[in-house]
């Protein structure tokens, strides 16, 4: 079942804007910020980024960076 959401205090000139780039996208100001809120809780907050990043395995290095760095002079 569908929610009602209401926002109050909106800002005129962020109201203005939201209006502007509705009719430009061809939505209602409804629709609009329905796609927007859509398209924002589609990617993971910061607090979903750093469990997915501790769960990683860590990267074992096998050679320091100074010996990375020392071989390319070498080279050249």
């Amino acid at each position: 079942m569908n929610k009602h959401i209401q926002i109050r205090e909106i800002p005129e000139k962020v109201h203005r804007t939201l209006k502007a780039r509705a009719a430009q996208e061809g939505l209602s100001m409804s629709d609009y910020l329905k796609r927007l809120i859509e398209r924002d809780l589609q990617r993971p907050s910061w607090d979903e980024m750093v469990k997915r990043i501790e769960a990683l395995e860590p990267v074992k290095l096998t050679k320091t960076t100074a010996a990375l760095v020392r071989r390319e002079r070498d080279s050249r």
